[in-house]
C-alpha cells in the first residue's frame, strides 16, 4: 500500500471517505487562496468582455436588419423586423438548451445523491 493513502478504519470510513490523500509532496500541495481568487476574477472579467462584444455585434445586426418580415406560427400571423425575429428565435434556442442542460445537471446530482446515501 502506498504511503500517501491511509488504510480504511472505522474512524475514517464513517465520513464516507475510504481513502484520504495526504498533502506532503510539494507537487500535490493545494494552491494558495489568493491565486485562486485572482484567477476567478480574471476569468470573470474576460467573460464579461466577450459577452459585451457579442451583445454589441447582436445590436448592430438587429439595427441593420430592420426590414419587416411576415411571420406565421400555428394560428398567429404577424410582421416584425427580421433582426428582432432572429433575436427571439435565438433566445428560444438558448432557453431550450438551458432547459436540457439543467435537466441533465439535475439528473447527475440526483444520481450522485442516491449513490452517497446508500
Amino acid at each position: 500500500m502506498s504511503a500517501k493513502y491511509q488504510p480504511v478504519t472505522a474512524s475514517n470510513a464513517a465520513g464516507g471517505h475510504f481513502l484520504r490523500r495526504e498533502h506532503r509532496d510539494p507537487e500535490t500541495q493545494p494552491r494558495p487562496r489568493g491565486s485562486r481568487a485572482r484567477a476567478w476574477t480574471a476569468r470573470a472579467w474576460i467573460e464579461i468582455a466577450v459577452g459585451a462584444i457579442i451583445a454589441i455585434m447582436l445590436l448592430i445586426f438587429i439595427l441593420q436588419n430592420t426590414a419587416k418580415t411576415k411571420i406565421s406560427f400555428l394560428a398567429w400571423s404577424f410582421t416584425m423586423p427580421l433582426g428582432v425575429a432572429l433575436l427571439f428565435a435565438t433566445i428560444g434556442g438558448v432557453l431550450v438548451m438551458a432547459l436540457a442542460g439543467g435537466a441533465r445537471i439535475w439528473q447527475l446530482r440526483h444520481q450522485r445523491a442516491e449513490t452517497t446515501n446508500r
